[in-house]
């Protein structure tokens, strides 16, 4: 693919990264014609745009169906107060502000779903994709989807003050679920909503994703981790965990089967004339775990549901996975809710 910057400008924009020698006038050429998705534009996911965005990364696909609020703004250090009073899709509330940065690059803002139905388009022709996803099931679908097309991507989290990096080159590394053999459920999966998050390991865990994936584009792969990494920032506590292939890995193994893939996605039905949306979802395993985490979010809990307010909305999951929001008629909105609240 032909460089949308033919005229590499070593003395200007990224002069002193041209000079690091592990990137240099080749590197940063290579940078320049590269195309990554970053799914997932939120708290982790902007960090992460910026930087690349400021490297110079010539092509940025970014993916989210959810838009700016208030309560992002404390940590979603690319988003304005403008952004959150309009509501602005963040998908395409990113694109502009990074434009705002460096107007030569190609932003490709997407405000939709990624699903099993449109991951493998969403990932086409990238080099590398980046994770800034809020829940596990998504994760896995995206780890089950690079995997298939041996595209490398970068997993990172984070909640309260841990965060953690895992950048996967698949067929060499261990992939997510070489780590997890199945997403944790709902009731043994804190998000930011029920635990909180502090800023400052969001920057720190974007910092680790943006070096591994300029690694990656550079074609440095000796460089690349080969560890998870992860951080507790109020604790001070650090720690490398070396990871190995599982051979019958079913995402990255040589029987793989992509059982996230394979599945499909189950729609969310909007029923009509409720204003509800009925999703449909793992298990939450423990509810009296689950409603334990909620915390002042809880509206009741029982053996069969756990219910649960969101401002005008109200959450009842049930047991066996279906998840009931009262007070929305969006379908997206009411997955984004899940995602938030549920893991």
């Amino acid at each position: 693919m032909a460089s949308p910057h033919p005229d590499l400008d070593v003395d200007g924009r990224h002069a002193r990264q041209t000079r690091f020698a592990p990137i240099g006038s080749a590197g940063q050429q290579r940078l320049l014609e590269a195309t990554v998705a970053i799914v997932g534009v939120g708290a982790l996911g902007s960090a992460v745009a910026e930087l690349l965005a400021r490297a110079g990364v010539g092509r940025l696909r970014l993916i989210d169906r959810d838009v700016v609020e208030m309560s992002n703004l404390q940590r979603q250090a690319l988003y304005d107060h403008a952004d959150a009073v309009e509501g602005r899709p963040k998908a395409h509330a990113a694109a502009a502000h990074l434009a705002a940065i460096d107007p030569s690059l190609i932003y490709q803002p997407i405000a939709g779903e990624f699903n099993a139905a449109s991951a493998t388009a969403l990932i086409a022709d990238c080099d590398v994709v980046m994770d800034g996803l809020d829940n596990f099931p998504t994760r896995h679908l995206l780890n089950e989807v690079c995997c298939r097309a041996g595209v490398p991507w970068v997993h990172g989290a984070v909640l309260g003050a841990y965060g953690l990096c895992l950048p996967i080159l698949p067929g060499t590394t261990a992939c997510l679920r070489c780590l997890q053999d199945e997403p944790p459920a709902a009731a043994d999966n804190p998000t930011c909503d029920t635990a909180g998050v502090i800023g400052p390991a969001v920057r720190l865990v974007a910092a680790w994703q943006a070096a591994e994936a300029l690694k990656i584009l550079v074609g440095d792969l000796a460089a690349v981790r080969r560890e998870l990494w992860s951080c507790d920032l109020w604790s001070n506590r650090f720690q490398r965990i070396a990871l190995s292939r599982d051979p019958d890995c079913r995402a990255c193994g040589p029987h793989a089967d992509h059982p996230m893939l394979a599945a499909g996605d189950e729609p969310a039905i909007v029923l009509c004339g409720r204003q509800a949306v009925q999703v449909r979802r793992p298990p939450p395993g423990d509810l009296a775990r689950l409603a334990q985490r909620l915390g002042p979010a809880l509206v009741s809990v029982n053996e069969v549901f756990v219910r649960f307010r969101d401002g005008d909305a109200v959450a009842t999951c049930f047991a066996d996975g279906r998840v009931l929001i009262q007070g929305v008629d969006d379908a997206m909105r009411a997955r984004a809710l899940c995602d938030r609240w549920l893991g």
